[in-house]
């Protein structure tokens, strides 16, 4: 087993409304159960303290996503917090994010997350238009936005993320352009900006089935996905993976090591984790599993039982594709020092015959060191992507 820190993900299912576009495991819930819940993740910390998968390692990054992890207290995320260093400790000075919305993170609630050890924040706006917001579902303004933001910079919290969405309904490039023109005067260190998309179950998806949901043409969307970092590059932010940006040196600690294949340790309702195994350094295969998605059936079985919902086993050809493909999202590229280093493999004996012919149609740059899209490439990631699927993989 490895004895490089893990990154800790801790899942705060709870929102105080479900946005109609969103297909995370979350729940509208008038009361949060934060007793109760802290409580439970409390235990599972406890259970994976004596995992001898995690035992002994050191915690690189810890990130509380959602849902809506802002509608905890801060003294909640600091019992939390102080819980993980207990049991493994925390490496000084590791990144911790909290996800938040604007609407509920006061100056003084943010310095109380920022006292629990929040070092970093990431807040949803998802737009500063008060049409598009509203469409969005979102219960907050572009007022409380900025209000937001401006009290984490107080609160001493320099290290600030936003997320926008770009290609919603009625959107054009000048809409968009307000939003990022409007992003970039507030203190951020970070932008993440996602096209928006209609996944099944949720509210949109349903108006989209009865037309009553005009998306915008996928003709406008590449524009918008061709102008962000363009807009962006030119004033600061540098792109460091296919929807997110930062100041220089303010990349996304804990997001990178998913993208790398590092192992992480998910707690908390529909939290997935995965570790891999090594024989003499090389990675052989891997575990991924999760826990139960329904808040009350994971608080129940933490006490009971195992919170375990289901578990799988990943072979080494399925890892080298993830490790690939994850890997071409960054920026960077893929090393192939850290391919052979990963996998006792060359990545040429591989994927080198797709590579050969991708890089042949302009999709990808290919060095020495490594293998990267092209911008061309970036703009069909997916297909891109869907090259290198073999039968072993699928």
């Amino acid at each position: 087993m490895s004895v490089k820190p893990f990154s800790l993900y801790v899942h705060v299912p709870f929102c105080s409304q479900k946005c109609p576009y969103c297909d995370f495991n979350t729940y509208a819930t008038a009361r949060i159960p934060e007793l109760e819940y802290v409580s439970a993740l409390g235990r599972e910390i406890d259970k994976y303290a004596s995992d001898p998968r995690f035992q002994g390692r050191q915690i690189g990054s810890v990130f509380f996503g959602g849902g809506t992890p802002s509608l905890l207290s801060g003294e909640a995320i600091g019992r939390i917090v102080s819980s993980a260093d207990a049991r493994f400790k925390i490496v000084p000075g590791a990144e911790i994010t909290l996800e938040a919305n604007p609407n509920n993170t006061s100056l003084d609630r943010i310095a109380s997350f920022r006292q629990a050890g929040v070092n970093r924040i990431s807040f949803g706006v998802q737009s500063f238009s008060p049409e598009r917001l509203s469409l969005l579902g979102r219960d907050h303004s572009a007022d409380e936005a900025e209000r937001a933001i401006y009290a984490a910079h107080e609160a001493g919290i320099s290290n600030i993320s936003l997320d926008l969405i770009c290609g919603v309904p009625g959107q054009n490039l000048g809409d968009l352009q307000q939003d990022l023109e409007q992003a970039l005067k507030l203190p951020i260190a970070h932008i993440s900006t996602y096209s928006l998309t209609i996944e099944p179950g949720t509210p949109f998806f349903q108006r989209q089935e009865r037309g009553l949901l005009a998306m915008p043409s996928d003709e406008l969307v590449a524009e918008m996905l061709v102008f962000i970092p363009e807009f962006l590059e030119a004033r600061g932010f540098f792109r460091y993976e296919i929807s997110n940006y930062a100041r220089p040196g303010s990349e996304s600690v804990h997001n990178q090591a998913y993208w790398i294949g590092d192992d992480y340790l998910g707690i908390g309702a529909g939290a997935h984790s995965y570790c891999g195994e090594y024989d003499g350094g090389i990675l052989r295969s891997a575990e991924r599993w999760s826990t139960l998605a329904l808040p009350d059936s994971y608080m129940k079985a933490v006490v009971d039982s195992s919170a375990i919902s289901w578990r799988e086993r990943i072979s080494s050809q399925s890892l080298k594709f993830e490790f690939f493909y994850v890997g071409l999202r960054m920026m960077r590229g893929v090393s192939k020092a850290e391919f052979c280093a990963r996998f006792g493999e060359a990545l040429d004996a591989v994927y080198g015959d797709v590579v050969t012919e991708l890089a042949r149609e302009g999709y990808l740059e290919v060095s020495a060191d490594g293998i990267r899209l092209t911008k061309r490439g970036i703009l069909v990631a997916d297909s891109v992507f869907e090259r290198f699927i073999t039968p072993e993989v699928v």
